[in-house]
């Protein structure tokens, strides 16, 4: 099917136009504190704009799913978007077992693994260095109260 990236980019950005209009509805600061509407306005933002980009590099580059080596070209695709949101379904359920830094190593080591095809010390060195910057990021810079597991972290 042609114009896949064509539909799949006016859907995301539609998708992220909402919550960018979302978010602006709800406070964006509380008193000097950010507010509840600060974070969907953000992704909304991105998603909407990575959406354009998308679809404008579509338009002149063609479809990547007519290009040889494409996700979508690949017979399992469809099983690794299968596996993508299995593991991203799983990942809310991990956090009271295994807490934030685990589940979230554990969900990126899988994700560029399985999912980039990346080698294994690659995927181990940036799921531990992502799990690791958004600890500092949401636990110590953010104070963020996260979920606190089996091994307390």
């Amino acid at each position: 099917m042609k114009n896949l990236d064509r539909i799949s980019s006016a859907f995301c950005f539609f998708l992220g136009l909402a919550v960018l209009i979302r978010g602006f509805q709800l406070k964006l600061k509380v008193s000097k504190e950010m507010g509840p509407g600060l974070l969907p306005v953000v992704v909304g933002g991105i998603l909407a704009f990575l959406s354009m980009v998308l679809f404008f590099r579509s338009v002149v580059h063609g479809d990547s799913s007519e290009r040889e080596g494409s996700f979508w070209a690949n017979p399992y695709g469809w099983k690794l978007v299968f596996l993508t949101l299995l593991a991203s379904g799983a990942y809310p359920f991990s956090l009271h077992y295994l807490g934030f830094l685990l589940s979230n190593f554990l969900l990126l080591f899988f994700l560029f693994l399985v999912i980039a095809r990346l080698q294994w010390w690659i995927a181990g060195a940036g799921g531990l260095a992502t799990a690791l910057a958004a600890h500092l990021i949401f636990v110590v810079w953010l104070k963020v109260t996260i979920p606190q597991a089996l091994m307390g972290f």
